[in-house]
């Protein structure tokens, strides 16, 4: 599929998160939204037809929003349809995102993501790298043999398996914590001017909730993999493969399930992060490399 085609097809998916945006945006400093909402980001990387991997997460941080000056009352939008903070690449590939910066001849020097002997800055975006190094490993033994690996040069399968990789979130509005976006919800599900949305995703429930609006937001993802026909699902976090396929998985540190998208079957991935202090993911990278190498449609 072609990259306009692409853009136009997911445009109209997004097209059904414009009017929660814009009621985001002109309420935001309701006491119901005030200090809670920190923007709408719909995919954190570009468009990618049939990618290697999409990875899920549950929803945007507020690193966004902190990086600006919240004295601006400005609201960051990651939108195809409203780009204002670019989407060029990957988030994880954004200079200063993995690894931290610092102070060089008073200077502020950010660090790149392959720059992996600096310091880490956020830790699910260096882990995330960390992944897809070990992913590139194993999908390219040879190449790696012969390849020297290098702190200040891009990795040899940057340009090809590197940029298709995407990744998005089952829930588009950023906030600081599951507490804040869950009480987001909440109200977005009583919002007169939304009724109309909800309808879709009600079924036969008698009153609206919570619930309502994150199935919406779910349908949205859905509509996405068909569009998009990914390799591989990969869901960050038990709660978001839990949302994403209705269930309730414990117990286990790696799932494999499968999503259908019309007559195709996508293998679909999902992983515990719970009892990783600090951002470590103690020895969780290597086998959730070698399953999603081993589970990916040729």
């Amino acid at each position: 599929m072609e990259d306009e085609e692409l853009f136009l097809k997911y445009h109209e998916i997004e097209k059904k998160i414009i009017p929660i945006k814009d009621l985001l945006e002109n309420s935001k400093d309701r006491r119901e939204y005030k200090g809670l909402y920190k923007g709408i980001t719909t995919v954190q990387s570009p468009l990618v037809f049939q990618p290697e991997i999409l990875f899920i997460g549950r929803n945007p941080g507020d690193e966004d929003y902190n990086s600006l000056n919240p004295a601006e009352n400005h609201t960051p939008l990651r939108m195809i349809g409203a780009d204002e903070m670019g989407l060029n690449q990957l988030s994880w590939y954004e200079k200063g995102n993995s690894r931290a910066g610092k102070n060089i001849w008073k200077k502020w020097v950010e660090y790149e993501w392959y720059q992996r002997n600096q310091k880490t800055n956020n830790p699910l975006a260096k882990n995330m790298i960390d992944l897809l190094y070990e992913v590139a490993k194993l999908k390219f033994p040879k190449e790696y043999k012969h390849q020297k690996y290098h702190h200040n040069k891009a990795p040899f399968w940057y340009e090809d398996f590197g940029k298709k990789i995407m990744y998005t979130n089952l829930y588009p509005i950023a906030s600081s914590t599951i507490n804040d976006l869950n009480q987001i919800h909440r109200s977005l599900a009583i919002e007169k001017d939304l009724q109309h949305l909800w309808e879709e995703s009600r079924n036969n429930e008698k009153y609206l909730n919570n619930w309502t609006v994150r199935k919406y937001f779910i349908k949205r993802v859905e509509e996405l993999i068909d569009l998009i026909q990914p390799k591989i699902i990969v869901c960050i976090g038990i709660t978001a493969l839990n949302d994403l396929t209705y269930s309730d998985n414990t117990g286990s540190k790696i799932y494999l399930k499968e999503k259908r998208s019309g007559d195709l079957k996508i293998p679909l991935l999902g992983f515990s992060r719970r009892g990783n202090r600090r951002g470590q993911w103690n020895g969780l990278i290597p086998q959730l490399a070698r399953e999603i190498v081993e589970n990916q449609i040729r």
